[in-house]
């Protein structure tokens, strides 16, 4: 494969955002070609390489809980694992999502969903994810899109948005209505469940358990023991904690950092086709989060442009297609959108939604 055309300042100023976009396509073409090339098992091994990357970071994420529970490890090493660990299953099951391993045999597949889920169960099941999230490559940047929208995209900056983010219960009650209402006519097309099994809701019964029950016992503490010395808590608090340190901790910090990040790297509103779906966030600011979601900010954009690269490879070739993205004029860190609702434009009247024909994402 040649490399695309060199082009000056000048002459990539004048193209339109399609003919931008075509160029940023054939770039990344390029040099995903020129690794897969280089590394030909990259390509050879896809599925054993999503399949054995799917193992190990469950068997990692046991074997940390049990070096901990062992008292051989401390809390927050423990934490930081795991949530890490549970950062490459979440880019797995996206991976899955896109049908990029394993593809015909469902057997796998699902076995692969199980486990990339009943990991991170703080999520919704990946079955019904996988139809929200192609919808959002649909749509991305309008009020249909229900993955962007339910974690934050597109409401205005504030404690709303902050709790929205944090805290998937809190986006249901304060966005989940609206964002039905917007999206009924895609919603109704959805045949995977919502709900499979009581997962999600043990995690958050566990999860408010924790902060309820451990908030308490911390403020008697402070008050001097107004409620006495809660000796019933003795032998739950003990059993909670340690869930929280080896799985709802890590869980909580992973999926807030790539909500945080998803969410304001999308623009929202003033989309009119796939070259104004994404920003890049690739500042030191994001890099907190970008170390439990897998410096997501910095390179989901390319996946809007080319969606069939596993996530690792993306990381590769974000080398060199970043600075082509820069080039062809995808903005990076425009962090004022944040204080816009997730705007492009200053002036854009978001009740103002555009449709576009050229949102089909690229194969």
């Amino acid at each position: 494969m040649n490399a695309p055309l060199k082009m000056t300042k000048k002459s990539y100023e004048v193209l339109s955002e399609k003919e931008r976009s075509v160029k940023i396509i054939r770039w990344i073409r390029f040099w995903d070609a020129k690794i897969r090339n280089r590394f030909p098992f990259l390509t050879r091994y896809q599925d054993t390489i999503g399949l054995g990357i799917t193992l190990a970071s469950a068997l990692l994420m046991i074997l940390f809980a049990g070096l901990y529970i062992a008292d051989k490890i401390p809390f927050w090493l423990c934490i930081a694992s795991n949530a890490f660990f549970s950062s490459l299953l979440h880019e797995i099951e996206h991976d899955l999502i896109h049908n990029l391993y394993h593809k015909g045999n469902s057997k796998i597949q699902n076995c692969m969903f199980w486990i990339v889920w009943l990991f991170r169960a703080n999520t919704v099941n990946p079955w019904f994810r996988r139809e929200i999230h192609l919808l959002h490559h649909k749509v991305s940047g309008n009020k249909e899109d229900v993955e962007e929208r339910m974690i934050g995209n597109g409401m205005p900056f504030g404690l709303r948005r902050f709790l929205t983010m944090i805290d998937g219960n809190m986006a249901l009650i304060l966005q989940g209505w609206k964002v039905g209402k917007d999206a009924h006519f895609y919603l109704r097309k959805i045949t995977a469940p919502r709900i499979i099994g009581p997962y999600r809701e043990t995690f958050f019964f566990l999860w408010y358990c924790f902060l309820i029950l451990n908030t308490f016992y911390f403020l008697n503490i402070i008050a001097v023991h107004p409620f006495g010395q809660l000796s019933f808590l003795n032998p739950i608090l003990p059993i909670l904690n340690t869930i929280a340190v080896v799985y709802l901790v890590p869980n909580w910090i992973r999926q807030t950092s790539i909500q945080v990040v998803s969410s304001n790297m999308h623009y929202y509103g003033d989309v009119s086709n796939v070259y104004n779906q994404t920003q890049v966030l690739n500042s030191w600011f994001v890099l907190p989060f970008h170390l439990f979601c897998f410096n997501f900010g910095a390179t989901h954009g390319i996946h809007h442009f080319v969606v069939n690269q596993p996530f690792y490879l993306r990381q590769l070739t974000s080398y060199f297609v970043l600075p082509a993205m820069k080039r062809y004029g995808i903005r990076f860190n425009d962090f004022k959108s944040m204080l816009r609702g997730n705007s492009k434009n200053p002036t854009e009247n978001l009740s103002k939604v555009s449709k576009s024909v050229d949102f089909k994402p690229q194969t």
